[in-house]
């Protein structure tokens, strides 16, 4: 009986030790993770926080390049979506502006404007509408780092002015126009911006009808998902 007793003693201790050894072990990978953790940049700790926050806060998710997806879970680029149509609104409701849209591609979010809204036929000086929505979106671009590209659209019908030969340059200046107001009078800096003028070569609509032709002349200030930095 002794032996058996002495037996068993034995076994006891070993199975404690591979317990204490198991403990040992894990708290040996967490300090090690807390030290590589202390070690990475400060930009991406807030950013992986900042994810890690929304993920308590409204339910399971998954982080991802570009924002945050799982249930529960809105997409960031949809939560600044919707912020911009929010601040456009009130312009839609107090000056009439039907002419602007937000949709979401793949380049990033769109701001939509059909030219008679920002601008009068065959000019591309900017009209106070078209400045008071740039104030209104202006605060909301200004809180992210994402690069802005302003491109210009028209219909297919030829321009030929003592401004203007051709749709060509029409559309670029359209762009570089509302650029230029977004550098002068909201404080982005420059170098988030560029402008391009696409004429008449990527229609949203076909240019058969009248209605086609307007919804192709348009200006789109893009809010691009990748970041060049």
């Amino acid at each position: 009986m002794g032996k058996r007793k002495r037996h068993e003693d034995h076994e006891n201790v070993e199975r404690w030790l591979i317990t204490y050894a198991d403990l040992i072990t894990l708290l040996l990978a967490f300090f090690i993770m807390m030290y590589a953790f202390s070690k990475q940049d400060a930009e991406k700790y807030k950013e992986v926080s900042r994810h890690l926050k929304t993920i308590f806060v409204s339910g399971s998710g998954i982080a991802e390049k570009g924002g945050l997806t799982g249930k529960g879970v809105l997409d960031e680029n949809e939560l600044l979506k919707s912020e911009i149509e929010k601040e456009l609104e009130e312009l839609k409701v107090m000056q009439g502006l039907n002419q602007v849209s937000v949709v979401s591609d793949e380049r990033g979010i769109v701001i939509r404007i059909l030219d008679r809204a920002f601008f009068d036929e065959g000019k591309a000086e900017l009209k106070e509408n078209a400045k008071n929505a740039i104030h209104k979106i202006a605060p909301l671009i200004k809180k992210i780092p994402n690069h802005i590209r302003v491109e210009g659209h028209t219909d297919n019908l030829p321009i030929s002015n003592s401004e203007f030969k051709s749709n060509w340059e029409l559309s670029v200046r359209r762009a570089t126009e509302v650029v230029r107001y977004f550098i002068e009078k909201t404080g982005i800096p420059p170098n988030r911006f560029s402008a391009s003028g696409y004429a008449e070569y990527k229609p949203i609509a076909g240019n058969e009808t009248p209605v086609g032709r307007a919804l192709n002349r348009r200006i789109e200030i893009i809010i691009l998902k990748s970041n060049p930095s």
